[in-house]
Protein backbone atom coordinates (compact mmCIF):
# COMPACT_ATOMS: atom_id res chain seq x y z
CA UNK A 1 0.00 0.00 0.00
CA UNK A 2 2.83 2.39 0.84
CA UNK A 3 4.41 1.89 -2.59
CA UNK A 4 1.04 2.48 -4.25
CA UNK A 5 0.65 5.72 -2.33
CA UNK A 6 4.10 6.88 -3.43
CA UNK A 7 3.27 6.16 -7.06
CA UNK A 8 -0.01 8.09 -6.79
CA UNK A 9 1.84 11.09 -5.35
CA UNK A 10 4.32 10.97 -8.25
CA UNK A 11 1.50 10.84 -10.78
CA UNK A 12 -0.37 13.73 -9.17
CA UNK A 13 2.82 15.81 -9.08
CA UNK A 14 3.58 15.14 -12.74
CA UNK A 15 0.03 16.02 -13.77
CA UNK A 16 0.15 19.19 -11.67
CA UNK A 17 3.29 20.49 -13.35
CA UNK A 18 2.98 18.99 -16.85
CA UNK A 19 -0.81 18.70 -17.36
CA UNK A 20 -2.86 15.54 -17.66
CA UNK A 21 -1.70 14.02 -20.94
CA UNK A 22 2.02 14.69 -20.61
CA UNK A 23 2.05 13.89 -16.89
CA UNK A 24 0.53 10.46 -17.51
CA UNK A 25 2.89 9.82 -20.43
CA UNK A 26 5.96 10.58 -18.30
CA UNK A 27 4.61 8.49 -15.41
CA UNK A 28 3.97 5.48 -17.65
CA UNK A 29 7.49 5.74 -19.08
CA UNK A 30 8.93 5.67 -15.57
CA UNK A 31 6.75 2.92 -14.18
CA UNK A 32 6.32 0.36 -16.92
CA UNK A 33 9.59 0.27 -18.84
CA UNK A 34 10.91 -3.32 -19.01
CA UNK A 35 14.26 -2.44 -20.55
CA UNK A 36 17.49 -1.56 -18.80
CA UNK A 37 17.15 1.91 -20.28
CA UNK A 38 13.98 3.88 -19.64
CA UNK A 39 12.88 6.04 -22.55
CA UNK A 40 10.83 9.07 -21.54
CA UNK A 41 8.87 10.50 -24.46
CA UNK A 42 7.00 13.74 -23.91
CA UNK A 43 6.40 17.10 -25.55
CA UNK A 44 7.70 18.57 -22.30
CA UNK A 45 11.21 17.69 -23.48
CA UNK A 46 12.97 18.72 -26.70
CA UNK A 47 14.01 15.10 -27.28
CA UNK A 48 13.56 11.67 -25.71
CA UNK A 49 15.22 11.29 -22.31
CA UNK A 50 17.16 8.11 -21.53
CA UNK A 51 17.52 6.82 -17.96
CA UNK A 52 19.52 3.78 -16.88
CA UNK A 53 17.48 1.53 -14.61
CA UNK A 54 20.55 0.14 -12.80
CA UNK A 55 21.95 3.60 -11.96
CA UNK A 56 20.71 6.64 -10.01
CA UNK A 57 18.97 8.11 -13.08
CA UNK A 58 15.30 7.30 -12.25
CA UNK A 59 15.73 8.54 -8.68
CA UNK A 60 17.27 11.83 -9.87
CA UNK A 61 14.53 12.23 -12.47
CA UNK A 62 11.90 11.89 -9.74
CA UNK A 63 13.71 14.40 -7.51
CA UNK A 64 13.79 16.99 -10.28
CA UNK A 65 10.57 16.46 -12.21
CA UNK A 66 8.23 14.90 -9.59
CA UNK A 67 9.44 16.45 -6.33
CA UNK A 68 10.49 19.67 -8.12
CA UNK A 69 13.57 20.13 -5.95
CA UNK A 70 14.85 22.94 -8.19
CA UNK A 71 11.53 24.76 -8.25
CA UNK A 72 11.88 28.04 -6.34
CA UNK A 73 10.59 31.57 -6.74
CA UNK A 74 13.26 33.43 -8.64
CA UNK A 75 12.51 37.19 -8.64
CA UNK A 76 13.40 37.65 -12.33
CA UNK A 77 13.47 34.34 -14.22
CA UNK A 78 13.70 36.00 -17.64
CA UNK A 79 16.88 37.80 -16.56
CA UNK A 80 18.76 34.58 -15.76
CA UNK A 81 21.50 34.58 -18.41
CA UNK A 82 24.20 32.13 -17.30
CA UNK A 83 23.88 28.93 -15.29
CA UNK A 84 26.85 26.79 -14.28
CA UNK A 85 25.61 23.24 -13.72
CA UNK A 86 28.44 21.39 -11.98
CA UNK A 87 27.88 17.70 -11.43
CA UNK A 88 25.54 17.67 -14.42
CA UNK A 89 25.23 13.86 -14.40
CA UNK A 90 23.02 12.94 -17.40
CA UNK A 91 21.56 16.41 -17.97
CA UNK A 92 18.29 16.32 -16.04
CA UNK A 93 18.89 19.48 -14.00
CA UNK A 94 20.03 21.32 -17.13
CA UNK A 95 16.85 20.28 -18.96
CA UNK A 96 14.75 21.49 -16.03
CA UNK A 97 16.61 24.82 -15.89
CA UNK A 98 16.24 25.25 -19.64
CA UNK A 99 12.45 25.24 -19.27
CA UNK A 100 12.36 27.35 -16.09
CA UNK A 101 14.83 29.96 -17.35
CA UNK A 102 14.24 30.17 -21.13
CA UNK A 103 16.80 32.94 -21.75
CA UNK A 104 19.67 31.20 -19.98
CA UNK A 105 22.80 29.63 -21.39
CA UNK A 106 23.67 26.56 -19.32
CA UNK A 107 27.22 25.25 -18.91
CA UNK A 108 26.94 21.61 -17.83
CA UNK A 109 30.07 20.02 -16.38
CA UNK A 110 30.36 16.27 -15.82
CA UNK A 111 33.55 14.29 -15.04
CA UNK A 112 32.39 10.69 -15.60
CA UNK A 113 32.67 9.57 -19.22
CA UNK A 114 29.54 7.37 -19.26
CA UNK A 115 27.44 10.06 -17.61
CA UNK A 116 28.86 12.63 -20.02
CA UNK A 117 27.92 10.62 -23.12
CA UNK A 118 24.34 10.36 -21.85
CA UNK A 119 24.37 14.06 -20.92
CA UNK A 120 25.16 14.91 -24.55
CA UNK A 121 22.50 12.54 -25.84
CA UNK A 122 19.78 13.78 -23.48
CA UNK A 123 20.45 17.44 -24.33
CA UNK A 124 21.14 17.08 -28.04
CA UNK A 125 18.25 19.35 -29.09
CA UNK A 126 18.85 21.94 -26.37
CA UNK A 127 21.04 24.52 -28.12
CA UNK A 128 21.42 26.55 -24.92
CA UNK A 129 23.07 23.67 -23.01
CA UNK A 130 26.86 23.46 -23.41
CA UNK A 131 28.40 20.17 -22.24
CA UNK A 132 31.93 20.01 -20.82
CA UNK A 133 33.69 16.74 -19.97
CA UNK A 134 35.56 18.03 -16.94
CA UNK A 135 35.42 18.27 -13.16
CA UNK A 136 34.80 21.54 -11.35
CA UNK A 137 37.71 22.12 -8.99
CA UNK A 138 39.61 24.95 -7.32
CA UNK A 139 42.70 24.70 -9.52
CA UNK A 140 43.71 23.45 -12.94
CA UNK A 141 45.07 19.91 -12.60
CA UNK A 142 44.38 16.30 -13.50
CA UNK A 143 41.86 14.42 -11.37
CA UNK A 144 40.58 10.89 -10.93
CA UNK A 145 37.35 9.36 -9.61
CA UNK A 146 38.16 7.82 -6.25
CA UNK A 147 35.07 5.62 -5.85
CA UNK A 148 34.40 4.06 -9.25
CA UNK A 149 32.15 1.37 -7.72
CA UNK A 150 29.54 3.94 -6.67
CA UNK A 151 26.32 4.52 -8.59
CA UNK A 152 26.46 7.20 -11.26
CA UNK A 153 25.38 10.09 -9.00
CA UNK A 154 27.89 9.42 -6.22
CA UNK A 155 31.30 9.82 -7.85
CA UNK A 156 33.97 11.73 -5.91
CA UNK A 157 37.11 13.22 -7.45
CA UNK A 158 40.64 13.56 -6.15
CA UNK A 159 44.01 14.77 -7.50
CA UNK A 160 46.13 12.15 -9.28
CA UNK A 161 49.56 12.50 -10.86
CA UNK A 162 49.69 9.06 -12.49
CA UNK A 163 50.11 10.00 -16.15
CA UNK A 164 49.39 6.42 -17.25
CA UNK A 165 45.77 6.72 -16.14
CA UNK A 166 42.90 8.13 -18.16
CA UNK A 167 42.50 11.19 -15.97
CA UNK A 168 39.92 13.97 -15.95
CA UNK A 169 40.74 17.58 -16.66
CA UNK A 170 39.78 19.97 -13.88
CA UNK A 171 38.22 23.34 -14.63
CA UNK A 172 37.79 26.27 -12.26
CA UNK A 173 34.95 28.74 -11.97
CA UNK A 174 37.34 31.54 -12.90
CA UNK A 175 38.32 29.67 -16.07
CA UNK A 176 34.65 29.39 -17.01
CA UNK A 177 34.11 33.09 -16.34
CA UNK A 178 37.06 33.94 -18.60
CA UNK A 179 36.26 31.47 -21.37
CA UNK A 180 32.58 32.41 -21.66
CA UNK A 181 33.15 36.11 -20.80
CA UNK A 182 30.65 36.09 -17.96
CA UNK A 183 29.77 39.36 -16.25
CA UNK A 184 27.78 37.40 -13.69
CA UNK A 185 26.81 33.87 -12.76
CA UNK A 186 23.03 33.95 -12.57
CA UNK A 187 22.88 30.50 -10.94
CA UNK A 188 25.72 28.32 -9.69
CA UNK A 189 24.40 24.79 -9.13
CA UNK A 190 26.77 22.39 -7.35
CA UNK A 191 26.09 18.69 -6.87
CA UNK A 192 29.69 17.53 -6.71
CA UNK A 193 29.87 15.02 -3.86
CA UNK A 194 32.02 16.95 -1.41
CA UNK A 195 34.20 18.97 -3.79
CA UNK A 196 32.22 22.03 -2.75
CA UNK A 197 34.46 22.09 0.34
CA UNK A 198 37.63 22.71 -1.67
CA UNK A 199 35.91 25.08 -4.08
CA UNK A 200 34.60 27.36 -1.33
CA UNK A 201 37.75 27.06 0.77
CA UNK A 202 40.11 28.19 -1.97
CA UNK A 203 39.77 31.67 -3.50
CA UNK A 204 35.97 31.76 -3.59
CA UNK A 205 36.25 35.52 -2.95
CA UNK A 206 37.42 35.90 -6.57
CA UNK A 207 34.17 34.58 -8.10
CA UNK A 208 31.47 34.51 -5.41
CA UNK A 209 30.77 38.26 -5.79
CA UNK A 210 29.61 37.49 -9.35
CA UNK A 211 27.05 34.89 -8.19
CA UNK A 212 23.42 35.91 -7.93
CA UNK A 213 22.18 32.51 -6.80
CA UNK A 214 23.87 29.39 -5.41
CA UNK A 215 22.17 25.99 -5.28
CA UNK A 216 24.11 23.20 -3.63
CA UNK A 217 24.04 19.96 -1.72
CA UNK A 218 26.44 19.82 1.22
CA UNK A 219 28.20 16.52 1.88
CA UNK A 220 29.59 16.67 5.40
CA UNK A 221 29.31 12.89 5.72
CA UNK A 222 31.83 12.62 2.85
CA UNK A 223 34.05 15.55 3.86
CA UNK A 224 33.57 16.75 7.45
CA UNK A 225 33.57 20.52 7.80
CA UNK A 226 32.03 21.20 4.40
CA UNK A 227 29.07 23.13 5.84
CA UNK A 228 31.34 25.27 8.03
CA UNK A 229 33.45 26.28 5.03
CA UNK A 230 30.40 26.97 2.88
CA UNK A 231 28.51 29.13 5.37
CA UNK A 232 31.66 31.02 6.38
CA UNK A 233 32.27 32.15 2.80
CA UNK A 234 28.59 32.77 2.08
CA UNK A 235 28.27 34.96 5.21
CA UNK A 236 30.21 37.72 3.42
CA UNK A 237 27.06 38.51 1.41
CA UNK A 238 23.36 38.96 2.07
CA UNK A 239 21.32 35.95 0.93
CA UNK A 240 17.74 34.79 1.14
CA UNK A 241 18.08 31.07 1.84
CA UNK A 242 15.67 28.19 1.23
CA UNK A 243 15.97 24.46 1.83
CA UNK A 244 14.27 22.40 -0.89
CA UNK A 245 14.69 18.65 -0.66
CA UNK A 246 18.44 17.98 -0.57
CA UNK A 247 19.28 21.45 -1.85
CA UNK A 248 20.23 24.70 -0.16
CA UNK A 249 19.13 27.59 -2.38
CA UNK A 250 20.66 31.02 -1.71
CA UNK A 251 19.54 34.19 -3.55
CA UNK A 252 21.19 37.60 -3.29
Amino acid sequence: MRNLGIQVIKLISLIRFYKLREGIKIFVGLLFSRNNVYLIRSRVFANNIQLRKDQSDPFIFEQIFCEQQYNFNHPAPNEVKWIIDAGANIGLAAIYFSAKFPNAQIISIEPNKENFELLKLNTINYKNIHCLHAALWYRNEKLDISNKDELSAGFMIEPNIDASKDLIQAITINQIIEEYKLNEISILKLDIEGSEKEIFHNNSNTWLPKCKCVITELHDWLKPGTSSVFFKEMSNFDWVTYVKGENIICLK
